[in-house]
Formats: structure tokens, sequence, C-alpha cells
């Protein structure tokens, strides 16, 4: 299985909003069942992966553009150690948000992220408070000790204040950079030395990769990367997880509206060894079935998943035979978000697509039937040990 497989375990295990809030807050040890965990800190959890068991080789996300570049390059230094002692000290994984963001908020945060991009910058800075006393106070602040964010209870939230939350994101991104530049720059040169040895072993190069990678973007999502940030790196195959070991990773983000596209093209062939896509995450909730009303839509998932192995990824193989898994949340009678479809060819070796219950495609992945089983079984073994009892269902 690859790391996105073992990431999006528990993320597809749904549970009531009300009781995925409590488990996620009670791993943090907060008691604060009013909030929401939104979206992915990436810098601070990619810096914890780097520094402790170099495992993912995910580099904290590039602040590339020049003209945010110059922007970060001029904050006083006393500033940039201020922001990433902050982020350590929270240690958490997510920010959080006292609600959702309205359809009109991710729209307009889409359109205001390219122009941040372009260099429009927000006339003042976001309020920062170390209390949730102060917090209240205020109609949008960002609460330093739990990483939240405060958004106004009545209205949308302003240009201004959405570009005062990018630009703040930005430098916490930045500032986590410069903290660790070093050992990044220390992984970067030894990435260096393990793609030559595997060019000169007759393997892609790096800009290869990302020339595949393009052609799956196109083929599948019918995008050319256009406005989004590009990155790319080489997952060393010694300590690496077996998923993704020796690929190189290329991804794509649109960090306006939160949809991140990533490929993992194994450097030996150029070959496609896994995918991945977030996005619109309330869209996949809402398309979830009742429990009784979920076996009933397994066969047509099982047919889209076979029309995207065949037409999008243009694998045309003998199949011995076609497995669909997904979890129920026992205590609540709920299902996961996703549904996963095992395409077994004989020997084991196996094809892993992971659906939506509208059968859309947010993921694929090459695995054993072996393998994937036993990742199943730990799932449920973990949340288990969490009070969460889920049982797998196959079809």
């Amino acid at each position: 299985m690859n790391i996105a497989d073992l990431r999006n375990a528990v993320n597809g295990i749904d549970f009531d909003r009300e009781k995925q809030r409590q488990m996620i807050l009670e791993i943090r040890a907060k008691k604060k069942p009013h909030r929401s965990i939104k979206v992915l800190r990436t810098a601070a959890a990619v810096v914890v992966c780097i520094l402790t068991v170099g495992a993912l080789s995910v580099p904290v996300r590039a602040v590339v553009d020049s003209l945010v570049r110059e922007r970060m390059e001029n904050l006083p230094e006393e500033e940039v150690a201020e922001i990433a002692l902050q982020t350590q000290k929270q240690h958490v994984d997510a920010d959080g948000t006292t609600r959702e963001y309205t359809e009109g908020e991710k729209e307009r945060r889409g359109k205001l992220y390219a122009q941040y991009l372009d260099g429009l910058f927000p006339t003042g800075e976001l309020t920062q408070v170390d209390s949730e006393e102060e917090a209240g106070k205020h109609e949008f602040c960002y609460l330093t000790t739990t990483s939240v964010f405060y958004l106004p209870m009545n209205r949308e939230l302003t240009d201004e204040e959405i570009l005062e939350q990018i630009d703040f994101e930005q430098k916490r991104d930045y500032a986590l950079q410069e903290q660790h530049a070093e050992e990044i720059a220390e992984r970067k040169a030894a990435e260096k030395e393990q793609i030559k040895e595997v060019v000169a072993s007759g393997g892609v190069t790096e800009e290869q990769a990302v020339e595949i990678a393009a052609g799956y973007l196109k083929q599948i999502f019918g995008l050319d990367g256009s406005g989004m940030e590009l990155n790319h790196y080489y997952n060393n195959p010694d300590p690496d997880p077996v998923g993704i070991a020796g690929t190189y990773c290329v991804n794509w983000s649109d960090v306006g509206s939160y949809s991140y596209y990533y490929f993992y093209i194994d450097a030996a062939d150029g070959t496609l060894r896994s995918m991945s896509n977030s996005h619109d995450i309330e869209g996949s909730e809402a398309a979830k079935p009742s429990v009784s009303e979920a076996p009933e839509k397994i066969p047509d998932i099982q047919k889209q998943a076979q029309f995207f192995l065949e037409e999008k990824l243009g694998i045309r193989e003998n199949i011995k035979e076609v497995k669909s898994y997904y979890r129920v949340n026992v205590t609540d009678e709920d299902v996961s978000r996703l549904v996963d479809v095992l395409f077994v060819k004989e020997g084991g070796a196996s094809y892993l697509l992971e659906c939506r219950w509208d059968g859309e495609i947010s993921g694929f992945s090459i695995a054993t039937k072996e393998d994937y089983v036993g990742y199943l079984q730990t799932v449920v073994e973990a949340m288990r040990g969490r009070g969460v009892e889920l049982e797998i269902v196959e079809n």
C-alpha cells in the first residue's frame, strides 16, 4: 500500500460530525467539541516528517512566486522566528474553524489567491489572539494556542480578511521553510545523488516524470496545471513506504480552492504507481447513502471504476476478480466516504481504485490483495483502540 492509502485510512472513515470532531480533538488532548477541523497544515506536518522519520520526502510547500517571495524575504527575522516557534508550540496537524466556509467564500478565495500571487496583498494583518476570551471580542481572528480561525458568524469574510488569511498562511509556510532550510537542503542534495543513480540504471529523470504526470493530469482531469502550484521530488527507496519508494511525486496544488492532485511515477520505468486527488469533501459527504442503501450502489460504482481503469488509464488486462470494500461505523450506522474497488489479477497483483459513492474516482494505486486486506484490518484495529467499532463490508 502507498502512503496515500494510509493517510486516507482515517479520512475515509466517516462518523457523524460530532463524534469525528471529538476523536480528532481527543488526539490533540483538547476538549473543544464546537469546532470543525478543516485544512491540513502541510508545512508543519511535513517538517515533522522530514526531521523525525524522513519517510515522506515531501518538502514544505515552496513559496515560489517572485512577488510573494520578495514579500516574505522582507519580513523581519524576529517575526519569522516567532511565527515558526508559535506553530511548533501548537502540536496540532490541522487548522480549525468555528464554522464551515460558505460557497461564496470558497469561490472568492480561489480568485483572490491568484491575485495574491500577482501582488495583491492585504492592507492589514490577521488579528492574532492568545485566549478564547480575547477571541470572543473579534469577528475574525486567529487563536494561536489552538490554531483555530474564528470566522464571522453572521456574515461572509470580506476580500481583505481572506487576503489576510492567505498572507498569514504564506508567512507560516515560509517561516517553517527558513527554520529548517539546512535540513531540507541536505535532503535535496542526497536526492540528487540518488536520482543520478536511477537515471544511470536506465530510469527516468525527474523532468521526464513531470511530463508523464502532466499527461495524466490532462488525460484524467482535463487540466493543464495552469494557475496551480507545481511541486515534485524523489522518494528515497530506503526509508520510504513500499508503495511510494523509488518514485517521483509530482503534484499540483490549487491552494485557493483547496484542490490537490498527486501522481507517483515509478523512477525505474515511468509507470504510474499511484494517483490521488482531494477536493469537494463536502460533495463526497453529501453523496454518501444510508447503510441499507449502500449495497445496491456497488454494481454501478464498479462499472464506473472499470471505465476509469480502461478509458482514463488505458489499463485493459485480464482481471481474475473484482471486489468492493467499504467501512461501516457500527455504532452510528454510518458508511465511509469512499468505496474501494479492487481489480485482482492472476497472482494477486491488483489495481485499487478509491471511489466516491457517486462514482467519481479520487484515487488509484497498485497493490496486492493480501496487502490491502491487511491494511483494512490495521484500520479496524486502530479505530477499535480509539473506541470506534468498524465493520468491513465486502461485495
